[in-house]
């Protein structure tokens, strides 16, 4: 499931925008928020990315190291950012930004550009365009645009700030716990999140610059899903357009090309991922996965399956089942005499 998602959010560092037949707008791009605490494997998992070329660590988010200064002999001298362009920037430690940093890259995130005003006048003025990047300094202003999709990776969340809602919004939200099984298993055999380098590129490079259409008949389809989503108002919208984001990308993948009804059914699993995220709801990595596993099952499952699907040993695959049931996750029941498991 969360390499599902990371897969999706690669492949749409290059996809410009989506927009309805009138006119309106909104970002190509998916952005991924990952809370969670030490020994979830965020390090190899970037690691095991950063190896494919598929992304570029951001830790400096300063606006001199970040965005870029004007040097006192008036030279503008731009930052990290020129190394983002039509790939994914992955966030480290985004729970030590301050607010004024984090204001930079909820802007980045959401319209893919962002402009600071300078207290003095820029006395040589720098113009650098290229594919999928900008930065103008001249005036009193420094311009950024940025085309680049964004993995978050925290592990606080502080939730009476504005900006941290805003953080909320802008992201498919995805809020991990760990247990000892998986720091065991994380030290013993590693992470690799199993995503092919080559298939990403290809994809990038396929999809770049391509703004879709999003017809209104496919936007009902779309709203359809969310009729009983257990989603606050204000986050409804946005979780639909990342809907649409990802049955786009699906349809890609599959080779489609087109959204159809079909697709549109492919992607359902996505709204039970935001209304635990939305809803700031922890489990493990194997929770998750069983919990996935479970609504896109149309029958009900025994424990003995789910063990044997995800190679866990009895004990662990009860506690976790349990841990979903006390959760409300899931359902429990005994049909002829076997205990079975089921999501509505």
């Amino acid at each position: 499931m969360l390499n599902k998602l990371i897969e999706y959010v690669l492949s749409s560092a290059t996809v410009k925008e989506l927009r309805t037949e009138k006119g309106h707008k909104t970002r190509g791009t998916i952005n991924l928020w990952i809370n969670s605490p030490y020994g979830t494997g965020k390090s190899s998992s970037i690691t095991s990315m950063m190896g494919g070329e598929l992304g570029v660590i951001v830790q400096d988010y300063s606006m001199p190291g970040l965005i870029g200064t004007i040097k006192k002999e008036g030279l503008a001298v731009v930052g990290d950012i020129k190394l983002l362009p039509n790939t994914t920037a992955f966030l480290e430690e985004f729970q030590n930004t301050t607010r004024d940093e984090r204001g930079v890259m909820l802007s980045l995130m959401e319209d893919h550009t962002y402009t600071r005003t300078l207290g003095f006048e820029v006395l040589k003025p720098e113009h650098i365009v290229k594919e999928g990047f900008g930065f103008i300094a001249e005036g009193t202003r420094i311009s950024i645009f940025l085309q680049a999709s964004f993995v978050i990776f925290s592990m606080t969340y502080r939730t009476p700030t504005t900006l941290d809602t805003a953080l909320l919004s802008r992201c498919i939200p995805l809020f991990l716990d760990t247990a000892k099984e998986e720091q065991t298993s994380l030290f013993v055999k590693g992470r690799e999140l199993g995503i092919d380098p080559i298939k990403i590129k290809k994809t990038r490079e396929e999809l770049k610059g391509t703004s879709v259409i999003i017809p209104e008949e496919i936007r009902e389809l779309i709203a359809s899903k969310y009729t009983t989503a257990h989603i606050k108002a204000e986050n409804m919208t946005r979780a639909m357009w990342d809907y649409a984001r990802i049955a786009f990308l699906d349809s890609h993948q599959t080779g489609v090309n087109e959204l159809t009804e079909d697709i549109i059914d492919n992607v359902e699993w996505l709204v039970r991922i935001q209304e635990l995220g939305y809803a700031k709801r922890s489990l493990t990595r194997t929770a998750y996965e069983i919990f996935m596993y479970l609504v896109s099952k149309d029958d009900m499952v025994r424990a003995i399956e789910i063990g044997k699907k995800f190679k866990l040993s009895r004990e662990y695959t009860s506690r976790q089942l349990s841990d979903l049931v006390k959760k409300r996750l899931i359902n429990k029941a005994s049909v002829s005499k076997k205990v079975v498991y089921w999501v509505d």
